[in-house]
């Protein structure tokens, strides 16, 4: 922190904080133990099966990325502390109502974990360790190291330098202007009120460098929710850090760096060949390419993995290693149809906007079943089995499988480490995608539904329509499609569902009833591409 404002001095403690601002608890999927399973898979580990599994989170919040992982692997077991009493009371209760036994929330300090908990598999510490003072740091540093199953994995985001030096900067204001009041809402709305206020003071600026920085930052932070901008950037604690002195401090505490969550961020080849070539010839070792990598992107924020100094990684992946992972691609391609058993070169594009191109008709023909199957995954053998299938001329011995397992590994590894086109989890996503006569959603979905938002299968949150918001809680098994149009009617009646026709509100209930039944198809085949569906 800034000298200008290591004077200031806390007003709120930070369970306090918590509890008077909680912060929203949700899923993260890159924090799940299957994408954790997956990353040490990839560079030559043992970890342990996501069926069966122990995980810690520090920092849970209320629970909201323990429970739906709890929810879909009943047979492994969830810890996790938070300093919050409220939020996890608020997580308790909805552990009760779910009746689960594998998940266990403690209102208690990252520094009381001892030899009583136990060891872990996996270790998740997310949004926690640039927010908290250096002896907490250390502990979480600590609880990794002894806490961990010889195998584990360990999680942990932080803030970054170079990236986070403006963003620092715009931190240091408005904890200067924010610190002379005394409550959080006024603290927030003080420190809004100075973003406008910078704001105005570049509009137009397009010739000034620092215009142009300040600008892009306070776009970020204007549309940030208030939970957000008040605990990561008014709290006492925000420390960035560079990623080698993370990763010198992991060593200090017997750990090892494993790699990012995100893989893709680690592949030098990303940058376009000429950088790639300067970039060995400038690092004698991973953590310096990851620090050089840092300074080219000027990163302000990572998710490394870290495992026992005992563990040797191989970041060289060898692409036979998919064939114990299950894959999953929302990527669709640029031109339809596609003739999978020609050599055309397609080209497949993702949400976000990547693309990759190839004229294998095997890898073209898988990319046709993952579109089909997708939110769900598909085990990796049986998709090559299936993609071989489809071409009508099935491989039978094993010489012709081993051929396609290494054509299908490649073009599906190079299309995970260069975009996000491909997904690798370490466990099936299980889910039921056609509604069945009663569905039935999960008993989490069900239990958040009417907040307006649900916790996926894929470990991913789903904003839901004002439909969705009272249809999805009606899915327990005994309503079938009259059922539910009925119900809804009733909703609609009661004025908590608003129902149209072209644009125009409908009061009579019979055209209510008609009009939810024309749509109640529809909304339930929606739902079933939400991944909550378990009949």
């Amino acid at each position: 922190m800034s000298d200008m404002l290591s004077a200031i001095p806390a007003t709120t403690s930070v369970a306090q904080a918590y509890d008077e601002v909680p912060y929203e608890s949700n899923p993260f999927a890159q924090t799940h133990p299957s994408r954790l399973f997956v990353v040490g898979t990839l560079f030559g580990l043992r970890p342990t099966p996501v069926a069966r599994c122990r995980v810690l989170e520090l920092g849970a919040a209320s629970g909201g990325n323990l429970l739906p992982a709890a929810e879909a692997l009943p047979e492994s077991e969830f810890v996790g502390i938070d300093l919050s009493v409220q939020q996890v009371a608020d997580g308790q209760n909805m552990i009760d109502s779910l009746g689960l036994k594998n998940l266990t929330l403690k209102a208690a300090s990252i520094l009381d974990v001892d030899d009583s908990y136990g060891k872990f598999d996996y270790i998740i510490c997310h949004g926690v360790y640039s927010w908290v003072p250096s002896n907490v740091q250390q502990k979480i540093l600590e609880i990794c190291a002894t806490r961990m199953n010889p195998n584990g994995i360990a999680y942990i985001s932080y803030n970054t330098f170079p990236g986070w030096h403006m963003r620092g900067m715009i931190r240091d204001m408005m904890m200067y202007h924010s610190s002379r009041f005394n409550t959080p809402k006024l603290r927030i709305q003080q420190a809004r009120a100075l973003l406008d206020f910078l704001a105005q003071s570049v509009k137009g600026d397009n010739q000034n460098a620092y215009a142009t920085l300040l600008k892009q930052e306070l776009e970020t932070l204007r549309h940030q929710a208030d939970y957000y901008l008040y605990h990561e950037h008014l709290e006492e604690h925000n420390e960035p850090i560079y990623f080698h002195q993370f990763a010198g401090q992991a060593h200090e505490k017997g750990l090892k760096y494993l790699g990012e969550a995100r893989v893709g961020t680690m592949v030098t080849g990303n940058f376009g060949p000429e950088i790639e070539k300067t970039l060995k010839m400038l690092a004698t070792d991973q953590i310096q390419a990851e620090q050089y990598m840092d300074f080219l992107r000027n990163r302000m924020f990572r998710e490394s993995l870290l495992v026992s100094n005992q563990l040797n990684p191989n970041w060289a992946v060898q692409p036979d290693c998919l064939r114990i992972l299950h894959v999953a691609s929302a990527a669709k391609p640029a031109q339809e149809p596609v003739n999978v058993t020609s050599d055309e070169n397609v080209s497949y594009r993702s949400a976000s906007g990547m693309s990759m191109a190839t004229n294998r008709p095997l890898l073209k023909s898988a990319m046709r079943i993952l579109q089909q199957a997708y939110p769900a995954t598909v085990p990796f053998d049986e998709l090559r089995k299936q993609a071989r299938a489809a071409l009508g001329n099935a491989a039978a011995d094993p010489k012709a499988v081993a051929e396609d397992t290494q054509i299908l590994a490649v073009g599906l590894l190079n299309c995970y480490m260069g975009s996000d086109l491909i997904e690798l989890h370490g466990a099936p996503i299980e889910f039921v995608r056609t509604p069945g006569e009663k569905p039935v959603a999960s008993p989490l979905a069900r239990l958040q539904a009417p907040k307006g938002s649900i916790s996926s299968r894929r470990h991913e949150i789903v904003r839901l329509s004002d439909l969705d918001r009272h249809l999805i809680p009606l899915l327990d098994g005994t309503h079938d499609r009259a059922a539910l149009a009925d119900k809804l009617t009733d909703v609609a009646k009661s004025g908590a569902l608003n129902i149209q026709k072209d644009g125009v509100p409908l009061y009579d209930p019979k055209d209510i009833r008609q009009a939810i039944g024309s749509v109640i198809d529809q909304a339930l085949l929606n739902v079933g591409r939400m991944a909550i569906l378990t009949a």
